[in-house]
């Protein structure tokens, strides 16, 4: 889908302001200069001649009141911790250039985006200095009126003209606080509609909420098995580094909402982590940006970025606390860059040398549905003879459709169901739901929504419900919205409805509702076989420009065959990564002009999913520190080849229990061993993939009674064939956590452990005292972990040889001096249960680089040697390298 034409602007190299509450502006040329010299021209003013202060840090001293009130206006200007960016994002700087202390240097990025806090305090803000009140007044007029031309901030400025045009009557003498209220009390509902903020802390939170709610809902409307609201909200709190939620959210809110959000904010805490928030809220704004929703994902991060300001100000006004930042609007804007932004194209010859092949595929007649491999271009299915025989019925007949496809994931369900609703030709695009959009719903709720979207949807569009199976599973509404569906499907005749579940989800609706599916024309999926994967595999060589010859097909149907899924790669989606491994392979070896073309040897003999194949007993060779842990693991791969060996030689073999805990300080390397670990096993033969899952309390407990069993049987689904990492699994007997679930978790693990002993291996890990506690919470759990491995805190030699592989990753060098000031801040750093080991160090690293880049960007011209050294002075001069502030805030 295109790019609204607004937005377009932001894909050129144009001097852009973009201020995302008003949109992207081509900033005129000569206007920020012309607005310069006005601001010049007020300050020569003779009225200005005595207006000065002292007290202005980031200007020129003596320092112009009028100066000083314009720096704060103009960062006031786009709206309090509003986003704006662009090549002409820095106001101030541009503005102001010539009166500020230490002007910044000047971007012509169009990525670049900065905030501001900067409030509006009536009457004025250093201006109030004045001892002439009326004069005073004139002077802030005269400093919005020389601000006029810059089209995003009009509204907001004429609404602050038409405040001082009127000022309320009231002592000059009040306090601060006592005047803004007087001021704020006295600016009419147009003025609040531009200007927000007047509102106070708890209505400007209150507006922004109303903001932030509604560009979740609606994004949540666009991308499938989006995150409720509460979710997004409590995430963005942990994110930003806030302690409690604050109490003033119960007003705007609601009793109900605030303590869902609440109870989520101390569930997930402790194992929350900031970058996988990150990653996660980037994938969905991505999804959503190539659905159309361009304008509402920006929305939403306006809204995000000034909620976080708002809660790290409550009790008082919004501010900033750290500098990292909070939402990932660089990932975003670079996202609409790499997916819009214009491309050059080259024809490729391929094209028209294969298109008379195309043609004679599409004239050929289609295969017989006899569960072979189908060249049927009309469905562009393989396979799957249920599915197309019904996708043929339902097209050729008028009338309701109304389908159920069930089967494994990756088997061409979604496929069918696209085709389907090109084939029925409504006049509006279809609409996905999950049943995650309904769970933990009180049923009130669910239920509207559920009624809301199949009225929209009646007779202008196909509804498709993907998991419908999953309903019967709920044990909370569940049953009770699959009623509420059946008697929706009476209701409205003309609703065209497509379901999708899992592999025996025709046989779990049936147990729940039996009438409900009797409503569906139900068709099955199954795993492709060779000769249809080869089929598969063919189709996506093709696409990528290349043919194959046929023993490349067999030998790739047979390999995919023959591969064992890991998590959700599995099926069909296992095709595309082979199919880049064999074209790059066929690229590396033909001759520059030569035809491309896949041959058997381009088709790797082994096919593992897992992220790299290299030797992982080498990796965790390599690492520093962890010789003890380094010894338990030889022994045990020693334990798995001699039994390898005497299995080989008809031997009777041992089947150990492989689960483990492992105990000890954060940031010891217990995720990073546990990650080698699954691949040592995978060379081993003991796993069949060798992924890892990373898990914590929340991936396990449900919320309410009868969500846990399942949500821990799917982990351990995603978890099979590698390991399955649980950090900090003592939170799931701890008695601080009320009304949970936590027991009922590890009553389903521990039986699931056993009943996939032969593939699936649990690590668990967390403070040592707490897993001795956690191990005696179920009966059956300490027999089920045979060996415990404890991770010791590094020695600052330790940690310092951690510090200088991360220099060299980064690709930077330490100069004469660093270890010594290391070894220093490691002097000056308490060593409590908290203390962070190798992520102290990588803490450390990142805030040495920030000083670094600080330090050489003020260079006039630094030399290569400059740009890659660290020095003992880029060290920050504090212990704690989570102070050190740097990031994109301007």
């Amino acid at each position: 889908m295109a790019l609204p034409e607004h937005l377009e602007l932001l894909l050129t190299d144009e001097p852009v302001l973009d201020v995302y509450a008003y949109g992207p502006w081509r900033v005129p040329d000569g206007l920020f200069e012309e607005i310069a010299a006005r601001i010049d021209d007020l300050l020569a003013d003779p009225r200005c001649a005595d207006l000065t202060t002292d007290d202005h840090k980031l200007l020129t001293l003596p320092a112009s009141l009028v100066a000083a009130d314009l720096y704060q206006i103009i960062g006031f200007l786009p709206g309090v911790s509003a986003i704006r960016a662009g090549s002409q994002c820095q106001l101030t700087d541009r503005l102001l250039r010539r009166h500020l202390s230490d002007p910044a240097p000047l971007t012509t990025s169009n990525t670049w985006w900065g905030t501001s806090t900067n409030l509006w305090r009536p009457p004025l803000d250093w201006l109030i200095e004045v001892p002439d009140r009326e004069l005073a007044i004139r002077l802030a007029r005269d400093c919005l009126a020389v601000l006029e031309g810059i089209e995003p901030l009009e509204g907001r400025r004429r609404a602050l003209l038409r405040l001082y045009d009127a000022p309320p009557d009231c002592d000059v003498n009040l306090s601060k606080s006592g005047l803004r209220a007087r001021w704020a009390a006295h600016a009419d509902d147009q003025i609040l509609a531009e200007l927000p903020e007047l509102a106070g802390p708890v209505g400007y939170l209150e507006w922004v909420w109303s903001g932030f709610r509604a560009a979740t809902d609606h994004l949540s409307g666009v991308v499938p098995n989006s995150r409720l609201v509460g979710t997004h909200l409590s995430r963005l709190l942990l994110q930003c580094g806030l302690d409690r939620v604050p109490v003033e959210l119960s007003v705007v809110l609601g009793e109900d909402l605030y303590k869902e959000v609440s109870a989520r904010f101390r569930r997930e805490r402790s194992g929350f982590r900031a970058s996988a928030w990150q990653e996660e809220t980037r994938l969905w704004l991505a999804e959503a940006l190539v659905e159309g929703a361009a304008d509402v994902c920006r929305a939403w991060l306006d809204m995000a970025t000034r909620m976080v300001a708002c809660a790290q100000g409550l009790p008082g006004e919004p501010q900033r606390t750290g500098a990292r930042d909070h939402t990932p609007i660089d990932e975003f804007q670079r996202d609409l860059r790499r997916l819009y932004g214009r491309r050059r194209r080259v024809v490729n010859p391929l094209v028209d040398r294969l298109a008379d092949d195309r043609k004679d595929r599409e004239n050929r007649p289609a295969s017989r549905q006899d569960g072979t491999a189908s060249s049927d271009v009309a469905t562009g299915l393989v396979g799957q003879p249920e599915v197309t025989a019904l996708l043929g019925e339902v097209t050729e007949e008028s009338g309701t459709v109304r389908v159920l496809l069930s089967g494994p994931e990756g088997t061409g369900r979604r496929l069918a169901v696209e085709e389907l609703a090109t084939a029925l030709r409504l006049p509006r695009e279809p609409l996905w739901l999950t049943h995650t959009l309904f769970a933990g719903r009180p049923l009130y709720e669910a239920a509207a929504r559920l009624h809301a979207d199949v009225r929209d949807s009646a007779g202008e569009r196909l509804l498709v419900i993907d998991g419908l199976d999953e309903f019967a599973d709920e044990a909370g509404n569940g049953r009770e919205l699959l009623g509420e569906l059946h008697r929706l499907l009476t209701v409205h005749p003309d609703l065209h409805l497509a379901a999708l579940c899992g592999e025996d989800g025709a046989e779990r609706i049936r147990d729940a509702d039996p009438a409900l599916l009797h409503r569906f024309r139900v068709a099955r999926t199954r795993p492709f076989t060779a000769e249809e994967y080869a089929e598969l595999f063919d189709r996506e060589v093709r696409r990528r420009g290349m043919r194959t010859y046929k023993r490349a097909r067999d030998a790739a149907g047979e390999l995919l065959a023959a591969t064992p899924p890991t998590q959700t790669l599995r099926n069909a989606r296992l095709v595309p990564d082979l199919a880049d491994r064999a074209v790059a392979a066929a690229r590396s070896r033909t001759e520059p002009g030569a035809e491309l073309i896949v041959k058997r040897a381009d088709v790797p003999r082994a096919f593992g999913t897992s992220a790299t194949e290299d030797d992982p007993l080498a990796e965790l060779a390599a690492l520093t520190g962890l010789e003890t842990i380094k010894r338990e693991i030889g022994l045990l791969v020693a334990m798995t080849r001699a039994d390898r060996l005497r299995r080989e030689r008809g031997l009777p073999g041992t089947a150990p229990t492989r689960h483990m805990v492992f105990t000890g300080d954060p940031g010891t390397g217990k995720t990073m061993v546990a990650r080698l670990l699954a691949r040592i096993y995978k060379h081993l033969g003991v796993l069949s993939s060798g992924h890892l899952v990373e898990a914590s309390r929340a991936h396990l407990v449900g919320e309410y009674i009868g969500q846990t069993a399942p949500r821990t049987r799917r982990l351990v689904e995603r978890a099979l064939g590698g390991v399955l990492f649980i950090d900090e699994a003592y939170t799931l007997t701890q008695p601080s956590f009320k009304s949970d679930y936590g027991l009922e978790a590890i009553a389903e693990l521990v039986k699931l452990m056993e009943d996939h002993r032969d593939d699936l291996v649990v690590i668990v890990a967390g403070y040592e005292r707490e897993m001795a506690d956690f191990l005696t919470a179920n009966p059956g759990l300490d027999s089920r972990f045979a060996r415990q491995l404890h991770f010791a805190g590094y020695t600052d030699e330790e940690l310092c040889a951690v510090f200088e592989r991360l220099a060299a990753d980064e690709g930077l060098v330490l100069a004469p001096g660093v270890g010594d000031a290391l070894r220093a801040v490691l002097r000056r750093t308490a060593r409590g249960p908290s203390f962070g080991n190798g992520r102290f160090m990588r803490n450390l690293m990142d805030a040495a680089v920030a000083r670094q880049a600080q330090r050489v960007t003020g260079l006039d011209r630094p030399s290569r040697t400059d740009l890659v050294t660290l020095r003992a002075e880029d060290l920050p001069p504090r212990s704690v390298p989570e102070a050190e502030t740097y990031g994109h805030y301007l």
